[in-house]
């Protein structure tokens, strides 16, 4: 037990603020999941409609990623956080005070637009505050106090959603606002991984260091070809992921009306409490395994908890998917996230990581218009749309395979023990 708490030890004092961060912000990000009953049961929409209406938002998202990218490369990725920040709390707080209609969804998801151009400035602060030994347990609390605040939060969804959802749009505003204030305060440049901090070696893998600012990504990408075929099998990977904060809503309210957003609250919240049981435990016991391995683990976790939620509305069964699943997502983060940062040159993280959020968006927004068109060819079938993404699950655990022989001989190094 001493070894799950002491593991994260020995990170520098902006690791934790942003951990703290995201364990605030989290508690405020339960309006998201409950975007899919604000389409279907507040505004009486249909669930291909519904679909069609999230699915659109993602493509306005791409241009987004690929904007917040240059912006976290080539400014102050401390400044950029705290401006979107301001902007979003500003549009939650105003989706508090006008009524709920139509207008509110336009509100959340310019909301959520300014947020998708910060993500990359967020992701490469973390990595910029740890070493690349480091790297992986950084990323590990960082994705534990975003659901350290996600159990509390989901659950607070499902009780305010059927009568107070206004004020849950307050709570989002004021915890995105609460963790903004601790990134002023806290987060300093002068403490991040430089160039010019003494023992170089220590805080860069050999592929980590710093190239010419103003090289191509596209460069970068043609030099590690492997980079670009990993990110293309992961977006298929995130396939089968994303139905969950689709899908089963969904068939949540197909069967249990409004009642299904209080259900499905409760399912988030396991969800969250396995993240923070698990996440230590795992990270210790699958430090041994590289980054694909990894990987591979947690996409087969993955499918097997959609398998169970393909059996439908049965309470006992839902919630074994979820814990299921929810350690296929622990494994997954384990992995997937520090693979990228060992591999990318410092100087290119912002740019590389929202070419990685464009290209998942896109197969987001492809999942979610395949489920709105598949969802009026199967009249609603559930089972068989599950079963369907289960397939492309599969394969993309066969192409992760395929790429671990080449990975090891693109970046031999970071598999030495």
């Amino acid at each position: 037990m001493k070894q799950l708490i002491t593991q994260y030890g020995g990170l520098k004092k902006e690791i934790y603020i942003l951990f703290i961060g995201k364990l605030v912000t989290a508690m405020g990000s339960f309006v998201w999941p409950m975007l899919t009953f604000l389409l279907t049961t507040k505004l009486s929409m249909s669930d291909s409609t519904s679909t069609m209406i999230i699915a659109t938002a993602s493509v306005v998202s791409f241009p987004a990623s690929i904007l917040g990218g240059k912006l976290a490369d080539k400014f102050s990725r401390k400044s950029i956080i705290i401006l979107f920040d301001c902007l979003s709390v500003s549009l939650y707080f105003l989706a508090a005070i006008l009524p709920v209609s139509i207008g509110t969804v336009g509100i959340l998801f310019l909301a959520g637009l300014l947020q998708t151009i910060e993500g990359p400035a967020f992701d490469a602060l973390t990595a910029d505050y740890s070493t690349s030994k480091q790297r992986e347990k950084a990323y590990s609390l960082s994705y534990l106090g975003f659901n350290l605040g996600y159990i509390v939060g989901a659950s607070v969804a499902g009780l305010l959603f059927q009568k107070y959802l206004r004020l849950a749009f307050l709570i989002n505003g004021l915890a995105d606002f609460t963790s903004t204030i601790l990134i002023i305060f806290f987060v300093h440049k002068k403490n991040a991984i430089t160039e010019d901090t003494a023992s170089l070696e220590e805080n860069y893998s050999e592929y980590e260091m710093p190239v010419d600012d103003k090289l191509p990504v596209t460069t970068i990408l043609k030099q590690r070809p492997v980079l670009l075929y990993m990110l293309i099998v992961g977006c298929f990977a995130s396939m089968p992921a994303n139905l969950m904060g689709l899908l089963l809503p969904l068939q949540l309210k197909e069967g249990l009306a409004e009642a299904g957003a209080t259900l499905y609250g409760y399912l988030n919240s396991l969800n969250g409490f396995v993240v923070i049981l698990f996440t230590p435990i795992l990270t210790v016991l699958l430090k041994k395994l590289t980054e694909i391995p990894k990987t591979i683990v947690g996409l087969l976790l993955f499918i097997a908890g959609i398998a169970l939620f393909s059996v439908g509305n049965i309470t006992g069964i839902l919630f074994l998917g979820m814990f299921v699943f929810t350690l296929g997502e622990v494994v997954t983060v384990l992995g997937a996230n520090p693979y990228a940062s060992r591999r990318i040159p410092a100087s290119h993280r912002g740019r590389v990581g929202g070419i990685s959020s464009v290209v998942h968006s896109i197969f987001s927004s492809l999942t979610q218009y395949l489920i709105s068109f598949m969802l009026i060819l199967t009249c609603s079938n559930y089972r068989m749309l599950w079963l369907i993404f289960v397939g492309i699950g599969l394969l993309a655990t066969v192409a992760y395979t395929f790429l671990y022989r080449p990975d090891k001989r693109t970046f031999p190094k970071l598999y030495e023990k």
